[in-house]
């Protein structure tokens, strides 16, 4: 602070974009006309009459605009060539209109998100470092080319360009430098991450994101105490800051000792109604309410649910219904439950309806009754056919039916309406396991054509190659399709949990292991049955769920131990391994032929068959096929999953 050098550089920022602004700016005659051009480029018209009326349409709009906004008419029509995956003259467009207005940075953005889109990365990098000349410190470019260059490998590039910031005013800075600290903490550089997050709560204490995601981060890191202390110190700062009182009611959860608990929490909810914003006071006490639940405070659960509907704007309130319903239904009160849900359809917007009638139906599913489940999800397909979860607990009904038939029969229909959804391409798969592996690979092959970057699908195809009974048993595939679901689905937890199993089975290195838990703390995976399998409790972090499935893939894979033996002992073999390598090539397309292969031999006394091995856990894999075996929680915990009524 004072250096006469550093605040000339902070003045020269401040005047290239007050330049930058008033290059970009348009009067309001041309921007009236832009607009419409825009408008109608855009129209389903306009699309059905081809791209030569698009150009001429933009022909006639350059000649009503002065040269200066050409600019955003090529970028208007470089999008439209993309979208019509005529990459070659949308490269064309985007280049033009750098080249007519270098300082505008969503044409540099924009052509640098199409050359990453189709895997020219390199590129994609040449044209950010364009960028950021034509726009120094531009916030945007800098978040693009930070993330760029970690996708990269570039750590040491993203941080040379992170260290250009220190001349730049902290207000236009801030987003900048808080991606650099959470670059760090993907990278496993916690004390450097610390470090930054210091430097941001001192320097910019009263921006929001700031002290959530230094509270975040340390509750990755598994300092609980410390994330509280954050998220306090935070609301001392911001106390209207929404989601801090979110952070600090969970972490006085999972801090406070038994006696304490309630008191604390009690405590927060009640000083939190004080301050917070007024259209999040209900969420405060729906998040109160499942608080009391979860210790069950039944009574007290209801008193905080009644108060969240006494606050909450009357288009939400079906939110609060339903999450009462659910916590009717954990202490079988089944008629309340099924009271509060015909509630929760009344009030419940046309548009979100189906999801009450997906939650009713599971209820009547618990409660014996899968005819009327299947008459409500039946209702919701005709009324909500924009939503593909119904279509998808169709399929999951009469899989936990154990009705193979009808389930695939739901799962075809589903994927005429839904064709573009992984989740039910994904299932198809995993059904089509009772018709063989050949049939798995043909759909995973199909899938891939429609959803190449679901990592749904791809791990699919790495469970088809982990299956010890399978005839393409293949851990190198396997390897492959996993690292394909990491990259395109992070959220999706189940693909780090079969990649555990993966390298359990390949004896991978510790360092590889850990490479591995870094990758799935970061990406904080939120859904997958398997991953809802192995949370137990909503409490759990991501480092707790993955020590629960180390322990449950370790103990699985020393029962079964001689299944998988006699697996891998079977792959080694020339004749099975050329097989295996055929059938997963002719998968992804690229030849390879069929050749019949004898059934795979157990040494041992362990009786297990291939349905056993459909995902990683043996023991998940047998509740679905065992539905009527289980007690009354198991049953609820798999027909719900670890779904969420989320405020």
């Amino acid at each position: 602070p004072g250096n006469p050098a550093d605040a000339a550089r902070a003045d020269d920022v401040v005047g290239k974009d007050f330049r930058q602004s008033k290059e970009l700016a348009m009067s309001p005659k041309t921007r009236a006309v832009y607009k419409d051009f825009s408008h109608t480029l855009r129209s389903k018209d306009t699309q059905l009459k081809g791209e030569r009326f698009a150009r001429d349409l933009a022909q006639r709009c350059m000649r009503e605009l002065p040269e200066t906004v050409h600019w955003r008419v090529h970028l208007e029509m470089a999008d439209l060539s993309k979208r019509e995956k005529n990459f070659s003259e949308a490269r064309r467009l985007y280049r033009l209109a750098t080249e007519l207005q270098p300082s505008a940075p969503q044409t540099w953005l924009e052509y640098a998100k199409m050359e990453e889109e189709r895997g020219h990365f390199d590129r994609c990098q040449r044209i950010l470092t364009a960028g950021l000349h034509h726009c120094p410190y531009h916030e945007a470019l800098m978040l693009k080319g930070i993330k760029h260059l970690e996708r990269m490998g570039e750590l040491r590039m993203a941080r040379s360009l992170l260290s250009q910031l220190y001349s730049v005013p902290i207000n236009q800075s801030w987003r900048t430098l808080l991606e650099g600290a959470l670059l760090e903490a993907r990278a496993g550089q916690t004390d450097t991450a610390r470090r930054i997050f210091k430097f941001l709560l001192q320097q910019a204490p009263w921006y929001g994101p700031v002290w959530h995601e230094a509270c975040r981060f340390e509750q990755r890191c598994n300092h609980m105490q410390e994330a509280l202390h954050v998220a306090e110190s935070g609301l001392v700062q911001l106390p209207r800051y929404g989601p801090l009182w979110f952070c600090a009611l969970r972490l006085h959860e999972c801090t406070a000792s038994k006696g304490d608990l309630l008191r604390a929490t009690r405590q927060l909810v009640e000083r939190g109604v004080r301050h917070i914003s007024k259209d999040l006071v209900w969420k405060l006490w729906f998040e109160s309410a499942q608080v009391e639940e979860r210790n069950g405070n039944l009574q007290r659960a209801r008193a905080a649910y009644v108060k969240s509907v006494a606050t909450c704007a009357a288009n939400l309130r079906w939110k609060v219904w339903l999450g009462g319903a659910r916590t009717e239904l954990c202490h079988s009160q089944f008629a309340v439950s099924q009271a509060l849900l015909e509630q929760a359809y009344k009030e419940s917007p046309p548009k979100t309806r189906a999801i009450v009638m997906l939650e009713q139906s599971r209820l009547h599913e618990l409660c014996g009754n899968a005819e009327q489940s299947r008459k409500l999800l039946r209702g919701a397909r005709k009324t909500n056919r924009q939503e593909w979860k119904v279509f998808l607990e169709s399929v999951l009904l009469e899989l936990r039916s154990q009705d193979m038939q009808r389930a695939l029969k739901e799962a075809h229909q589903a994927l005429k309406v839904h064709r573009g959804t992984g989740r039910l391409w994904a299932v198809l798969i995993q059904l089509e396991h009772a018709h063989g592996v050949r049939r798995q690979l043909g759909v995973f092959q199909q899938a891939l054509l429609e959803v190449p970057k679901s990592g749904e699908v791809w791990c699919e195809g790495a469970r088809i190659c982990l299956n010890p009974f399978s005839e393409c048993f293949n851990l190198k595939a396997a390897h492959n399709f996993l690292d394909f679901a990491i990259e395109f689905t992070p959220q999706y937890g189940d693909s780090f949990i079969e990649y555990l199993r993966l390298q359990m089975l390949m004896k991978a290195p510790e360092e590889e292991i850990e490479r591995l838990w870094q990758l799935c703390i970061n990406a904080e995976p939120n859904y997958g049955t398997l991953w809802f399998h192995c949370k137990s409790s909503v409490l759990l972090t991501t480092r707790q769920v993955m020590q629960g499935a180390t322990e449950l893939l370790q103990r699985e894979l020393r029962e079964y131990r001689h299944v998988y033996e006699s697996a891998v002992k079977r792959a080694e073999t020339a004749e099975f391994s050329q097989a295996a390598s055929a059938a997963v090539a002719a998968a992804l397309g690229e030849g390879g032929g069929e050749s019949a292969l004898p059934p795979l031999r157990v040494e041992g006394s362990v009786v297990a068959e291939a349905a056993d091995f459909v995902t990683g856990s043996v023991t998940l894999n047998r509740m679905h096929r065992r539905l009527d075996e289980l007690s009354f929680e198991e049953k609820r915990s798999l027909i719900y999953g670890g779904d969420m009524i989320v405020p």
